[in-house]
């Protein structure tokens, strides 16, 4: 009996030692001055893109179907440049949901030639006005940019593949 006491004693005071070492810390924050690894700088000047960026220069950044049957698979060639000054890189395509389907070529685009998004769109299950955003991240100023392609939707009868 009198061996358990005495490590409950050790045992409390290992405890005390351990919270009274946490509050050491919290009391010197509380101190008002940051440590080292908190200090952030902060500039007051914006951030530019930088040297040597690629940039996109689409032929159109939006395309419409039209009217087209319930069913239908359409897709359009997105055509663009790289009007920067850097091998341009599309890293990600996405889209709002799996009927809006990208194709891309993964290689890096030398400034001045051109490539193509193909965006290929099943109708089936959809109904009405659609217009889907195309989300195109690659190493451009500000990381990301846009295409849309949109189309209505006739629920009466079911057609064939359509390419446009």
């Amino acid at each position: 009996m009198k061996s358990k006491l005495i490590s409950l004693i050790i045992a409390q005071i290992f405890v005390f030692g351990l919270l009274s070492c946490n509050n050491q810390k919290s009391s010197e924050k509380a101190s008002g001055e940051p440590s080292k690894s908190e200090v952030v700088p902060v500039s007051s000047e914006k951030a530019e893109a930088p040297v040597g960026t690629s940039a996109f220069k689409f032929e159109e950044t939006e395309f419409d179907f039209g009217k087209i049957n319930k069913g239908d698979v359409v897709k359009h060639a997105f055509k663009f440049e790289n009007t920067g000054e850097a091998p341009l890189i599309i890293s990600n395509i996405q889209t709002t949901c799996g009927c809006t389907t990208p194709k891309y070529t993964k290689d890096p685009i030398a400034p001045g030639k051109t490539g193509e998004i193909l965006v290929q769109f099943n109708s089936a299950g959809k109904s009405g006005v659609i217009n889907k955003p195309v989300t195109i991240h690659a190493n451009i100023e500000g990381g990301q940019t846009v295409i849309n392609i949109k189309c209505v939707i006739n629920e009466e009868i079911e057609g064939p593949f359509k390419e446009q």
